[in-house]
């Protein structure tokens, strides 16, 4: 039997966000296009929240009775998917874990982020929380027998920083995004830029140069801008903000010619945590901007550059700055090629075509076994 585990604690800002689309989309294509049973993990991770460290270990080992009370019923030869780091984590978890290995059970985990990469760098994060993550993810990553990361530089990543033999580890390509059809994109409206938007991850956001169209979509938005109404044309240079959808929406209401694949501080290149992050992740709005028919502008140090550029379905430049330029330069023929390569991936997408052709090749390697 093939088995997901089927996380339930997002709050409702989150569903404003990658984090939770992506995971629901796994387990949608998971479920109902692989025939995985779902093993429903459920517990309110606002517990863990002002509790002093007594009171959180006690919700620790209590994430752990969850675990192993919906997994107790595995068995040798079963197959068990788990979307990592859980949302209901614990520094227990690797303790059912290898259990469950021990027993027969095969793990198979997909990774949303690396914390070793990410979290853990984070100077805004407690000490204690960060240690935590590092030391978490490291105990519980060596029980898989397949991890899925995103990319080349992350398997590369893992391996040098966990010791997971490569081996062991596939690459994704891109995050499904499940939606329906989208409108066809037309030149010259500007670039959508979507996600979170406070200024500590999103800087940039707030440096954006006004002499061409942003359209800007997502929480946490502090700064000035107009907003939809302000203008009667959709082209008119200036900066925009639309508010922020849900996620399974805003792929049909995002608006531009291209969307921008970007993080950190600077407009000049992707810098700090976040933006040096982007040397490892396929962040999941390279993902939303294609589902929607949409090219895309991303950093070209990103470690999803060499993908875009191969797929020729969007541009890769050193700075924002230059983008302006480089909009002005570009013909119509030459964005409608960028257009259609980026409606082909984006209907790959739709499909979840890259979450059913990696799985079905980790199960065919271990169960046949």
């Amino acid at each position: 039997m093939k088995y997901i585990a089927r996380e339930t604690a997002f709050r409702e800002n989150e569903k404003r966000t990658a984090g939770a689309k992506a995971r629901v989309d796994i387990d949608r294509i998971c479920t109902e296009q692989l025939g995985y049973t779902p093993v429903d993990i459920v517990f309110d991770t606002a517990r863990f929240e002002d509790r002093n460290i007594v009171g959180q270990l006690g919700e620790h080992s209590e994430a752990l009775h969850e675990w192993e009370r919906k997994t107790a019923h595995l068995k040798k030869g079963d197959l068990l998917l788990i979307q990592f780091p859980p949302v209901n984590h614990s520094l227990m978890l690797s303790r059912q874990l290898s259990r469950l290995k021990a027993e027969g059970v095969y793990l198979v985990a997909i990774l949303h982020d690396v914390e070793i990469l990410r979290g853990a760098k984070r100077k805004n994060k407690s000490i204690k929380n960060r240690m935590r993550k590092h030391f978490e993810e490291q105990l519980c990553l060596g029980h898989f027998d397949r991890i899925v990361v995103h990319n080349k530089a992350m398997k590369e990543a893992v391996a040098d920083l966990c010791g997971i033999p490569a081996g062991k580890m596939r690459s994704l390509g891109l995050f499904d995004y499940l939606c329906g059809e989208t409108r066809s994109r037309e030149f010259g409206r500007g670039v959508a830029v979507a996600g979170n938007l406070r200024p500590d991850k999103s800087g940039y956001a707030y440096q954006l140069p006004g002499n061409m169209r942003w359209n800007l979509y997502g929480i946490q938005f502090s700064g000035k801008a107009f907003l939809p109404g302000d203008e009667t044309d959709p082209k008119s240079p200036g900066v925009y903000y639309h508010g922020s959808f849900l996620a399974d929406e805003i792929a049909d209401r995002i608006d531009g010619s291209f969307g921008l694949v970007w993080d950190g501080a600077s407009i000049d290149t992707c810098e700090g945590v976040f933006g040096e992050y982007l040397r490892y992740n396929n962040p999941h709005k390279t993902s939303l901007y294609l589902a929607a028919g949409m090219p895309v502008i991303v950093w070209k140090e990103a470690a999803i550059a060499g993908y875009i550029l191969k797929e020729n379905c969007g541009i890769a430049v050193e700075s924002i700055a230059i983008i302006p330029k480089i909009l002005e330069e570009m013909s119509d023929e030459e964005y409608h090629i960028l257009a259609q390569n980026a409606e082909k991936v984006g209907r790959r997408l739709r499909r979840g075509d890259y979450t059913r052709k990696v799985l079905s090749g980790i199960e065919s390697e271990i169960l046949s076994v």
